[in-house]
């Protein structure tokens, strides 16, 4: 058995630390002057990784490792602030010193007495704030060096004769260890760590046997609750690690994150039950704390929690002071739990550098609550343009959400199609777009238009070859903006088959061509999108999604996304805090509600949906470059654009006076409108070939969930029907290494039926 060196932590050392914060300005300020060049070079850079440390120490920035290893570390962090004001008082000495000799120092030191003047106010200054280092640490400074040997710290518990060490070590071969008398005999304690507030260490059985120590039984030596009592796995069967908290531990305090999961959500019956939390940090970006939720071992996968049932459990007021972001790991999840929501300030736009798009297409449209931006991606280098739903009641922040969007497109040169049946309700976007119909009837001219240039790209497409589409200044994305879409594609619209018929052709082709969809509108329905499960399917479910404040019909009625799990927009109240006293007292002012505008749950196709809040930009027009209005230069009919918009593009809508313009299903693009297929199997066909790849580059999977919803069959009768159309070659399982993907299907009866065109 082995005792190790303790460092038990004498009071005398805080003590000696106080009296150096205490003197370091004032015999910085004597004896800087003094230094000569090399000297004051030297003490210049000294200083500088210091002050770095110390103002990382008293910001909380200092690594979690760093902080487990450094010298008295309990020191540093409570003391935190007077190192801090010590650090900015010797540095000012240092400065005046070395840069101005011993006339600055005077000037800085002696100053006060040349009272009024600016050198004396600067001396005042100064001297208050080493001043107020003493006054901070009075209570340390006061106190009387200890007379006794340092190493005999007393800790709860432990003899006050000899080390701690030494005494934890003896109370164990006595009492634990011991071959004859102990209660578990031979099994000993080799310490590793001693700290004023816990010690750990490592038993070790006899060769062959195990550890079987109980928290019991170490409590009764030690005379600590065994609640404050850990054990750990070791390298093997006969080790097991042991931590002893002399103070209570946090996990049993529920004002802290640790302690409210483990006494209300992870107990028996809990919220979160068979769960426990990894990796507890504190979150300067929210003064609370943040861990990760790990399943338990009894658990396959956590199940996300509601954002009010988790924020009722974890006895918190506001809902909007707790964050849960699931993770690509179906067994963990990030907690965030807040004393401030950061979001609540908001964050002015700071400019259109932000809405550039990175390699990836993607582009930075607000701040999420965890400090990370909120991002959106407009394009993928390999899967094309990305479709995007913006989802929120009136008064949410929905045309502020669409305008940062727009915006982003036009910084990009994207050629902009704006349909607005509402009207002029956002003239911003109308400034940027290439071309604009407000109204419900010019809104349906504007989706014409953009409807005659998909046709033209598909031409295009299926002519020169074309595998991945790649912009260019002749050849720019066109994105579709339709701002209430419930406007022309609701039930009983006047325009609602025409509508659903262009939005049904983009949501499934747009990608490959350039030309995605920007949907925005107060709910997401199927009913409020044509009643067209293509159009939500690759819209909804294949893009971005944004959803602010909604309707609380908006989480039962419409699937959201997996990476959307524990997120529902009906839970983000109108305002940041909307209590009021009990009862009116007229002297006491009102406290107006701040609106939650702009705040939302987004994500891009991929990533995991987080809270967060829009960049505040009232209105984006001062940010649009009138001389870079970007145009469909590919599609030779832009001239005629104002004669098209006015012609039905439904097949067999012959409105048009041109010959040339193609008025039935034909030539270019023909996805039949929406029919009741005669069998499952024609069906699941069908729902496979409308959402194909159109040039035939790769093949398209869809989920059996997906499908069940496309067809509306389910249970056996779409399983068989599965089955039968695998086994003729009509569809193929998807594989990835070799091993098949269970539950997506993709058209074919493999990966070497697709024509590639090569």
């Amino acid at each position: 058995m082995t005792t190790p060196t303790t460092h038990a932590r004498p009071a005398t050392t805080e003590r000696a630390i106080a009296l150096a914060t205490t003197a370091a300005p004032i015999a910085t300020g004597i004896l800087a002057p003094l230094l000569d060049g090399s000297a004051a070079f030297t003490a210049t850079l000294t200083y500088g990784a210091a002050a770095g440390f110390l103002a990382a120490n008293y910001m909380g920035r200092l690594p979690p490792g760093v902080r487990a290893n450094l010298p008295a570390a309990d020191i540093a962090e409570a003391h935190r602030s007077p190192l801090f004001i010590s650090t900015l008082t010797t540095g000012t000495a240092l400065a005046m010193g070395t840069l101005m000799g011993p006339e600055g120092a005077a000037a800085l030191m002696a100053g006060i007495l040349h009272q009024p003047s600016i050198p004396g106010i600067v001396s005042l200054g100064w001297w208050a704030a080493v001043v107020l280092v003493p006054f901070k640490l009075r209570k340390v400074l006061r106190r009387a060096p200890a007379a006794t040997n340092p190493a005999a710290t007393v800790l709860p518990g432990i003899p006050t004769t000899g080390t701690p060490g030494d005494n934890i070590v003896r109370l164990w071969a006595q009492h634990i260890s011991h071959p004859r008398t102990g209660t578990h005999r031979g099994q000993e304690l080799t310490l590793t760590t001693l700290t004023p507030t816990r010690w750990a260490g490592i038993i070790t059985a006899p060769t062959g046997g195990t550890v079987t120590v109980t928290p019991d039984a170490i409590s009764s030596v030690y005379q600590i609750p065994a609640t404050w009592i850990t054990h750990q796995p070791g390298t093997h069967a006969g080790e097991r690690q042991i931590t002893v908290n002399l103070t209570p531990p946090p996990d049993l305090d529920p004002t802290t994150l640790a302690g409210a999961w483990r006494k209300w959500l992870s107990r028996t019956g809990g919220l979160m039950a068979g769960t426990h939390l990894h990796d507890i940090q504190d979150d300067p970006n929210t003064g609370g704390q943040v861990a990760v939720v790990v399943a338990g071992d009894n658990l396959d996968r956590l199940q996300h929690p509601d954002r009010m049932d988790l924020a009722g459990a974890l006895r918190i007021k506001n809902p909007l002071l707790v964050s849960y972001e699931p993770r690509q790991n179906p067994r963990e999840a990030v907690i965030r739990l807040m004393d401030r929501n950061p979001l609540e300030a908001g964050v002015a736009f700071p400019g259109t550098h932000v809405l550039k798009a990175n390699a990836n297409g993607y582009v930075q449209i607000g701040v999420g609550v965890s400090g990370f931006p909120a991002r959106i991606q407009l394009h993928d280098p390999a899967l094309g343009a990305q479709h995007c739903i913006v989802a929120g009641v009136t008064g949410s922040g929905k045309g502020g959400t669409l305008q940062l969007i727009a915006l982003a497109h036009h910084v990009n040169g994207s050629a902009i199609i704006y349909a607005d049946p509402k009207g002029s309700s956002n003239p911003a976007i109308e400034t940027m777009a290439a071309y604009s119909g407000l109204g419900p009837d010019a809104a349906m001219g504007a989706l014409r238009v953009w409807f005659h240039i998909l046709q033209h790209r598909v031409a295009e497409s299926a002519r020169l070859g074309m595998k991945n589409f790649q912009a260019s200044h002749d050849l720019p994305y066109v994105p579709l903006i339709l701002d209430e879409a419930s406007k022309v594609l609701g039930e009983k619209m006047e325009h609602r088959v025409e509508a659903t018929y262009i939005i049904n052709a983009g949501a499934t082709l747009g990608r490959s061509l350039g030309m995605p969809v920007i949907l925005a509108n107060q709910l997401m329905q199927l009913a409020q999108l044509g009643g067209d499960a293509a159009i939500r399917d690759n819209v909804f479910y294949g893009g971005s999604l944004i959803l602010l404040r909604s309707d609380s019909q908006q989480k039962h009625l419409v699937d959201l996304p997996e990476n959307f799990a524990g997120c529902n927009p009906a839970d983000i109240p109108p305002a940041w805090s909307a209590d009021r006293q009990m009862v009116y007292d007229p002297n006491t002012p009102p406290d107006d509600p701040k609106r939650t505008f702009g705040l939302a749950f987004a994500a891009s196709p991929g990533a995991h949906a987080e809270m967060m809040r829009n960049f505040i930009l009232e209105d984006a027009t001062p940010h649009i470059d009138t001389n870079q209005i970007a145009h469909p230069a590919d599609w030779p009919a832009w001239a005629d654009r104002e004669d098209l918009a006015t012609q039905s593009v439904l097949p067999g809508d012959d409105t048009s006076s041109d010959p040339g313009m193609p008025s039935t299903p034909g030539t270019l693009f023909t996805p039949p409108p929406p029919k009741r297929l005669a069998s499952t199997d024609d069906k699941i066909l069908q729902a496979l070939n409308d959402s194909a790849d159109p040039i035939g580059e790769e093949v398209i999977y869809l989920h059996k969930d997906q499908l069940a919803t496309m067809t509306g069959s389910n249970g056996s009768t779409l399983d068989n029907a599965l089955t039968r159309l695998t086994k003729t070659g009509q569809i193929h399982r998807r594989t990835e290494g070799g091993k098949v993907i269970r539950g997506e299907y993709g058209l074919g009866s493999g990966p070497d039926d697709i024509d590639t065109g090569e």
